[in-house]
């Protein structure tokens, strides 16, 4: 017979010899609770709470019952009764804390756990509760104040660690986080949560081993530990491994079949492996358990776009959009689609749209410049050109389009400057070399356009084109135009 199964005898025995022994039934409710009994024990309460109605402990033990079975409307009324009649009873103002936490009502939590530090200072459960409640109200640094006034008590108290740990972590103070995490792996080495936390952090800081590891320690405490699985998952998805990805990605939707998430990661990895009805397969699942989620219809947008169905590819950039007009991925997808079909002004729309939500990148600002310039809006299309050089210094297709734009406006100098610079970065630009010849050819500067024209010929341009270019009609009746154009022309 166990320890607690001796206790509940002896109590009965006493219950038995004295049915009005308030106490043996607060006893014995005591260890049928300890023995996870929680009906009888409640029973038992009843029974005390009846035969001491003066004491405030039954009413306490009984809530705490009642807030593990989730009746946090009784667990409330007990533990104020136990207040009404102890009313320094800082363990029932912790116990009510605990269900305003739970129902998360963080403010009259922190309320009630500062009542009970009112009674007894050093409480601290009730400081630490407190502090988990600061940081679910967004109020970090009350929380850290409690976290740290506990480890200034108990620098070994592992939970205060693992919360002060959390609050750095949130803080982007990863370092930080990653002493607090160790010292609690140090003291609690089991906790596989602790393992997950920190290898976050190191992911942070781009020590991928690290985070690798912790992940793999995770699993071998907790081998269904779903969000190791996902979190080892994106590791294996940022170095390339897409196949490692998909791996661990199905082993959390083994455990956790419902999690969108995990198949919309799943989806993007069959993606790149360039496994499309995989993807398409998982992107479905996705919707099924959050349609609200843009991301879903974005993935499928990506795949028929690669499959050159950009009619479909439109469909699902547009819904995407429908679910979050914000969701710049999915506005440029929709436009790249509008491109493919021609259309250009739900593109430009769309890129102007992006654009204005923060989108930063070059490559978008090269796209709606090239849509302007074949709208003629040489003047914006030039501010755009303006904008990818600014970002990508090294864009020589930005150069070309630009001096292709100040060629059209008339600025001859602004349009050789860029070709130039379009050559020095690509040197095989014919194109660039040969409008260079023209413009050159047009101010009759004969030597540096036959240069041009030379180089531009020697990279594949059509001779034939040159021959009859009106451009090159002021150097045409020179001798060493006539040669170069001869020399190009023989077999």
């Amino acid at each position: 017979m166990s320890d607690n199964e001796q206790d509940i005898a002896r109590y009965t025995a006493a219950i038995q010899a004295n049915p009005a022994d308030g106490e043996a039934y607060y006893d014995r409710g005591n260890a049928y609770a300890e023995a996870g009994r929680y009906e009888t024990a409640i029973a038992d309460y009843d029974e005390a709470i009846r035969l001491l109605p003066t004491e405030g402990d039954p009413y306490y033990r009984r809530g705490n019952l009642y807030r593990r079975l989730g009746d946090y409307e009784q667990a409330l009324a007990d533990y104020t009764a136990a207040i009404r009649l102890d009313p320094e009873h800082s363990r029932a103002f912790v116990g009510q804390g605990n269900v305003y936490f739970q129902q998360e009502q963080y403010a009259e939590a922190v309320a009630a756990y500062s009542r009970a530090l009112r009674f007894d200072p050093h409480y601290i459960s009730a400081v630490y509760n407190r502090g988990k409640a600061y940081a679910e109200m967004g109020q970090d640094q009350l929380a850290l104040a409690d976290f740290e006034a506990i480890l200034q008590v108990e620098p070994d108290d592992v939970a205060a660690l693992y919360g002060r740990a959390n609050l750095k972590a949130k803080q982007e103070d990863y370092t930080g986080a990653l002493a607090d995490y160790t010292a609690a792996i140090r003291l609690d080495p089991d906790d596989a949560v602790v393992y997950l936390n920190r290898a976050r952090c190191y992911v942070a800081l781009d020590e991928i081993d690290q985070a690798l590891a912790d992940y793999n320690e995770a699993l071998r405490r907790k081998p269904r530990e779903s969000r190791a699985f996902t979190g080892r998952a994106l590791l294996h998805y940022q170095l390339g491994d897409f196949a490692a990805a998909v791996a661990d990605l199905s082993e959390a939707l083994a455990i956790k079949p419902d999690e969108a998430d995990s198949y919309l990661s799943r989806g993007l990895a069959h993606y790149h492996l360039e496994n499309y009805d995989e993807a398409l397969a998982d992107y479905a699942k996705a919707i099924r358990y959050n349609a609200r989620d843009p991301r879903a219809a974005l993935g499928r947008g990506l795949i028929f776009s690669r499959q050159g169905d950009y009619q479909r590819a439109w469909v699902n950039f547009d819904q995407a959009v429908r679910l979050d007009d914000q969701f710049i991925p999915a506005l440029i997808g929709r436009g790249d689609a509008a491109v493919a079909l021609g259309d250009v002004e739900p593109a430009l729309a769309g890129y102007s749209q992006a654009i204005r939500l923060g989108a930063n990148d070059a490559s978008l600002f090269l796209k709606r410049a090239n849509l302007l310039m074949q709208q003629g809006d040489l003047t914006q299309a030039v501010a755009d050109y303006d904008e990818v050089i600014l970002r990508d210094p090294s864009n020589a297709t930005a150069y070309y389009n630009r001096a292709t734009a100040y060629h059209q406006q008339g600025q001859t100098e602004a349009a050789l400057a860029d070709y130039r610079t379009a050559t020095e970065l690509n040197p095989n630009d014919g194109s660039a070399l040969y409008n260079m010849a023209c413009l050159l050819a047009g101010r009759r500067e004969v030597t540096e356009a036959l240069t041009c024209l030379q180089q531009a010929l020697e990279t594949g341009i059509d001779v034939g084109h040159a021959q009859t270019d009106p451009d090159f009609e002021p150097i045409r009746a020179d001798e060493r135009f006539q040669i170069l154009i001869k020399q190009f022309s023989s077999p």
